[in-house]
């Protein structure tokens, strides 16, 4: 049976300003545009709504933003202008609330996000022993905003055997890059069978509310013996209710080899293992040019070991992604890159040099951003500032040079280290940190929709004959808006392959349809 859409205006993407008046589906598909309905043709009226085709979410790591979402709670927030709370006394009332909330106990765990060091007036990360007071022994984490840096109670270490890594509870640089993976599984693991539904109702939800309709998982950690917790992503991936695409974080051939049958296309990499580098905010992003500081960070592999890692997997007909934030990380990944067949991946390339950059728009490699993560570091966290020199801020990613030159730049929002809202990352784009970068409406939009489907290989991302029906509704003109009314945009509706998406609940009879649903290649 065909549906009609009608009385919207459909943004094609097809070219800036492209629209028509209306949407014929057949079958999960396009059918036409601009096509009237004829006899026995459901007709579907759409408001006056602008419609797009659903957004990719192009880097995010669905089982941490899973659990966050079902049992984490938020430590600092953007109030006034500024983060708050500002100094440890602030952060000690905010986690005395949250683990009076939970009803924290000996046992019981207790996720905390969004803690900002760089904001915090003492400058770091409180220690177990602060954790052990504040939460009643509760088995706490707490998470740096940056994904790099943490802290933990003493019953956690405990637990994680992870006391002569980090003595005083607090994670950073490779201390927790070489443990998140382990961390993360037991965590994950303490998931009961109730946050689980609540947590997956909770992301699903909140990404068709944004007009997320496929999202790239990075999952998976070489950091335990066996991955029951990446098998489960890969498992749950298929039956989600929106789209998903799994990046198995693997150098373990082993581990690639027992989800690798779930996957529609050979992709691998992304964080944990196939992190090149740190980040700024933890000060272990590598960098050619010291930090204020002094530091230069350091590069989590040596060349040969990371050329080998990408050239195996590269010639087995892999896509290859890895993590590289600061210039030097990203020299050696552009080095290994280069000598390689194939299209790949770059997830970041926030400080790349000018060299970097030549490269990337000779050879248009598929390049994953946050820029939302700069726009609020700019405003409120002054984070970059405070820890590189103004040379080093002025050289975070050229996206407009890169994009005019054909770079397919994919929009994603790292979450749960961000929120998942594409807003914020496009807001980031169109009022970019460095003068002349800031993307267009248009050239945004097309970083979460045409790229993504690009980078995929997918028919995704533009409302085209023959191409995947999947499409949001919005009250906003997102190509011809202002920046400052992304704040706070949200769909209206979003359909998949043609249909309406319904809200997951959050009972465990949800859950059980979920597990149940017909897999899907991922």
């Amino acid at each position: 049976m065909r549906t009609v859409f009608e009385n919207g205006v459909f943004h094609t993407l097809e070219g800036e300003g492209a629209t028509g008046r209306s949407l014929v589906v057949e079958d999960g598909v396009i059918a036409a545009i601009d096509g009237g309905a004829r006899g026995g043709d459901r007709v579907v009226d759409m408001g006056g709504a602008h419609v797009y085709p659903a957004l990719i979410d192009a880097h995010l790591h669905l089982m941490e933003a899973i659990a966050l979402a079902s049992v984490g709670e938020p430590v600092c927030v953007l109030a006034d202008g500024r983060v708050e709370p500002h100094d440890l006394a602030g952060v000690e009332a905010r986690v005395r609330a949250a683990a009076g909330r939970a009803g924290a106990r000996p046992g019981r765990l207790l996720i905390l996000s969004g803690y900002v060091s760089a904001a915090v007036d003492e400058g770091r990360l409180p220690d177990r022993r602060e954790l052990d007071a504040w939460a009643s022994g509760a088995d706490v984490w707490l998470m740096n905003i940056d994904g790099h840096s943490g802290s933990c109670s003493s019953s956690l270490l405990e637990k994680l055997g992870l006391g002569a890594v980090a003595p005083d509870g607090v994670f950073s640089g490779e201390a927790h890059d070489a443990n998140l993976g382990k961390l993360t599984a037991h965590l994950a693991l303490r998931l009961t069978p109730a946050a689980l539904a609540r947590g997956i109702a909770r992301f699903c939800n909140e990404c068709a509310g944004f007009g997320i309709g496929t999202v790239c998982a990075l999952e998976g950690t070489d950091d335990v013996e066996r991955d029951v917790v990446g098998e489960l992503a890969a498992f749950l991936a298929q039956r989600l209710p929106i789209d998903v695409r799994l990046f198995p974080q693997y150098l373990d051939e082993r581990k690639l080899a027992r989800v690798r049958p779930r996957m529609a296309a050979a992709r691998v990499g992304g964080c944990m293992a196939w992190e090149t580098d740190g980040s700024v905010g933890s000060r272990t992003a590598a960098f050619s040019r010291p930090y204020r500081d002094g530091t230069r960070g350091s590069l989590y592999f040596d060349t040969a070991e990371l050329a080998d890692a990408v050239g195996r997997l590269a010639g087995q007909g892999y896509q290859v992604t890895a993590h590289a934030i600061g210039d030097a990380a990203i020299d050696q990944l552009v080095g290994v890159l280069d000598g390689v067949p194939g299209r790949h991946r770059i997830d970041h390339f926030e400080f790349p040099s000018a060299d970097a950059v030549a490269w990337a728009c000779e050879r248009r490699p598929f390049i994953t951003v946050q820029p939302g993560y700069a726009w609020v570091d700019a405003r409120f966290l002054h984070g970059y500032e405070r820890f590189l020199d103004e040379e080093q801020v002025g050289s975070q990613v050229p996206l407009a040079r890169l994009v005019r030159a054909g770079v397919p730049v994919c929009g994603s929002s790292d979450a749960p280290v961000q929120s998942v809202d594409p807003f914020l990352q496009m807001r980031g784009m169109r009022e970019f940190a460095v003068p002349g970068q800031s993307l267009t409406g248009f050239e945004a939009l097309r970083t979460y929709t045409a790229s993504g489907g690009e980078m995929l290989g997918e028919r995704k991302g533009l409302l085209r004959e023959g191409w995947e029906a999947s499409f949001f509704a919005c009250d906003v003109d997102l190509e011809a808006c202002e920046p400052a009314a992304l704040e706070g945009c949200c769909a209206r509706g979003l359909w998949l392959r043609g249909r309406p998406y319904r809200p997951l609940s959050e009972g465990l009879g949800a859950l059980a349809r979920v597990l149940t649903r017909r897999p899907r290649l991922v």
